[in-house]
């Protein structure tokens, strides 16, 4: 049997980080899968950061779609971002995502086990 959301009715929750919230669409728990680990809808505030962190052998893909900013790598590595861009970060990647535009920024975010 298939399994049906609208994204209006997926409560809005806090991250692990200090900042910004998320949707979680699609859970590990609601797959099969034995690489899927989270599929979630991020929003950023204006002037707000999510600090330098990491994922546990976890890939995970950054879909921009709302917003602009500026993303910073452990070694240093920056790139600024705009709606559209797609980012993947390795598993063990330490990375940053600063929101340091006038408006909220928002992102699909895919999180994969990577063995």
């Amino acid at each position: 049997m298939f399994s049906k959301k609208n994204l209006q009715n997926i409560p809005t929750e806090g991250t692990s980080h200090a900042s910004g919230s998320r949707k979680m669409v699609v859970s590990k728990e609601e797959t099969t899968s034995k690489y899927f680990e989270a599929y979630t809808y991020g929003y950023l505030p204006s002037g707000v950061k999510w600090e330098m962190h990491e994922h546990d052998n976890i890939v995970e893909i950054c879909v921009v779609t709302k917003g602009k900013g500026i993303l910073r790598d452990f070694d240093g590595n920056e790139e600024t971002f705009v709606a559209g861009d797609r980012f993947i970060f390795p598993s063990n990647t330490k990375h940053e995502i600063e929101n340091n535009a006038n408006e909220d920024a928002e992102f699909y975010f895919f999180r994969f086990k990577d063995q």
